[in-house]
């Protein structure tokens, strides 16, 4: 075995300093080693993805690469997107990529497959480093020499963001855009600074890196979903938590770079190192970028549309619940009006349990805000991040969230329906029959307008529920057949144990179990082509107990169909009609 993997292996959460028994567990898989990639560089430096596509920049060698995966995760070959220029960083947002040209002291767009233009020079002749993009498109770009962070707002006007900083070089910002982190690549520091919509700051000291034999050499950072913050350092990555304590750190067989997540699943860190560029396996998932709003980049040929409609208001990224210091993260959507009382829909996207986020299903949320819907686009912990119960938490917070904040929203707090698919679909199935089962309601903090308010004790009751080819049974059927020792399904690796290991855990986790004479009215939607009988016996319980439920079956129809543009209109009309009736 190579020495550098003899020594990943060798680095243990206990011997990390600062790491204690009791600490936050780490996001590094060490069940799996990290491969290095097979491409010459001159120098890689900050990649950046979206999805299973990577870009990696050679700063040396004055080449852009992109790199992808296939469905099994193997490696795809590498291909070269643009010669020339030496990138510094990158960062993919808005459906743009943005590229920080260090030598010709500039920043540039692309769409990401085609040539980089330039788009912001620094007439001052300062060389940007590393750059970050925030859901709003604010650039926020380090400028070693000059000791600053400026930012560039999205119609291209740069201004001086945090100034007085020695040596500021690798650069994050938080899921929610709230705050900003950049490292010290002489000082060993990692700074924090607010980051609001019209000003930054104060920039205040965050974490403190140690050891290297020419010091720390702080340098790329990024983040994942739970807020982790991650810097490449002298000899290892290092990872605190949104607290600034630190969680982890590992080394890579050559010093380390810059880092970003990516992959099928966005649960890989890509770290670029002086040898190239390795990918280490993670038990976090990263952030994933925003969809274009407008223009063409927001209506792709054959998929359906991520364009805000005009007179449409989008909040995004909205903290909806807490629990510890994790922020949940929702965005709001609905049509410009003072109109009170309007019906409100919790979207909750699928995935296997194990990926996917809010973004995926956004045209989904935009077609149902067209039709008067306060809409709430929902993200919710993963299992390879937190084992259930935490994602029906999260949901049912999501619930209590609306209620709280009714007025402030101008919803009727007794016309909320929720509409989930696949896996969210299950989880949507386990709001309406689960509403009366403590251990699956929320432990945190709800979030209100302007203010932290306790949980409150309102109804996590809906009023309607749709399930697009979501499994109400977990205990039962394929999903219990699956879960079985010997065997490594989603369910198992979300719950956490197999179903002989834990019957209990599957039962709590079982819609189909809870179905009772209280639950709220229930639309099933399957594609022909999507095991429809499945919903059978769910839909014969409910209308024993006396239940209104309802399937529709789409001809020729397979899973997923309600992402696609030659079926999310029917699909939404199809809801629409269901809640126009029982909400």
């Amino acid at each position: 075995m190579k020495l550098w993997i003899r020594t990943f292996f060798a680095i243990v959460l206990l011997n990390c300093p600062g790491v204690s028994a009791t600490a936050q567990k780490s996001p590094v898989d060490r069940s799996k080693p990290f491969a290095k990639l097979t491409q010459e560089f001159g120098l890689a430096d900050g990649g950046a993805a979206s999805g299973s596509t990577v870009f990696v920049p050679d700063v040396k060698g004055k080449e852009l690469f992109l790199y992808r995966t296939n469905a099994k995760g193997d490696q795809q070959p590498w291909k070269s997107v643009a010669k020339g220029a030496g990138y510094s960083g990158t960062f993919f947002q808005l459906g743009e990529l943005y590229l920080a040209e260090n030598a010709a002291g500039r920043i540039c767009k692309s769409n990401g497959w085609g040539k980089p233009k330039p788009w912001v020079t620094f007439d001052d002749g300062a060389r940007p480093n590393d750059l970050v993009v925030d859901h709003r498109g604010n650039v926020y770009v380090t400028c070693t020499k000059e000791g600053e962070v400026r930012r560039i707002t999205p119609e291209g006007s740069v201004s001086v963001a945090v100034s007085g900083i020695n040596t500021p070089n690798g650069i994050t910002v938080s899921p929610d855009g709230s705050t900003l982190y950049f490292s010290s690549y002489k000082g060993g520091k990692i700074y924090s600074a607010n980051a609001g919509q019209d000003r930054v700051g104060p920039a205040v000291e965050f974490a403190t890196m140690t050891g290297g034999e020419k010091g720390p050499q702080s340098d790329g950072m990024c983040i994942d979903r739970a807020g982790n913050v991650y810097c490449a350092g002298a000899k290892a990555v290092w990872i605190w938590n949104a607290k600034g304590d630190l969680l982890d750190q590992f080394e890579t067989p050559e010093r380390p770079i810059n880092c970003n997540f990516g992959g099928q699943s966005d649960q890989e860190l890509y770290i670029s190192t002086f040898g190239g560029v390795v990918r280490q396996p993670m038990l976090a998932y990263g952030v994933q970028p925003t969809p274009p709003s407008k223009g063409k980049l927001a209506n792709p040929e054959g998929r359906p549309s991520t364009g805000i409609p005009e007179g449409m208001s989008v909040e995004q990224n909205y903290v909806y619940y807490r629990e510890g210091h994790r922020k949940l993260l929702c965005d709001i959507l609905h049509l410009e009006s003072d109109e009170a009382g309007r019906p409100a829909i919790i979207v909750v996207h699928g995935g296997g349990w194990l990926k996917g986020d809010k973004t995926k299903f956004r045209p989904l949320a935009i077609k149902l805000a067209e039709l008067g819907y306060v809409v709430m686009s929902i993200e919710y912990r993963l299992g390879f991040e937190a084992k259930f119960p935490a994602a029906i938490h999260d949901c049912n917070a999501a619930i209590r969230f609306l209620r709280s904040n009714a007025a402030a929203l101008n919803i009727d707090p007794d016309r909320i329906a929720a509409v989930g698919g696949s896996a969210g679909g299950h989880l949507v199935g386990l709001m309406a029959t689960g509403a009366d089962v403590k251990a699956l309601q929320a432990k945190g903090e709800i979030s209100g307008y302007g203010r932290e308010i306790a949980l409150p004790a309102l109804s996590a009751q809906l009023n309607a529920a749709v399930v697009l080819a979501g499994p109400m049974e977990i205990a039962s059927g394929s999903v219990a057949e699956k879960s079985v020792a010997g065997s490594l399904s989603n369910a198992i690796n979300w719950l956490g144990k197999n179903i002989n290991e834990d019957k209990k855990l599957y039962e709590l986790a079982d819609a189909y179990l809870k179905i009772d004479a209280e639950d709220p009215p229930c639309l099933f939607i399957r594609g022909s082509k999507d095991n429809p009988t499945a919903d059978e016996p769910s839909l014969a319980k409910l209308k024993s107990v006396g239940v209104y439920a309802k399937q529709i079956v789409h001809e020729d129809a397979k899973h997923g169909h309600w992402n696609q543009a030659a079926w999310i209109d029917r699909v939404v009309a199809d809801v629409h009609e269901f809640l126009q009736s029982k909400l």
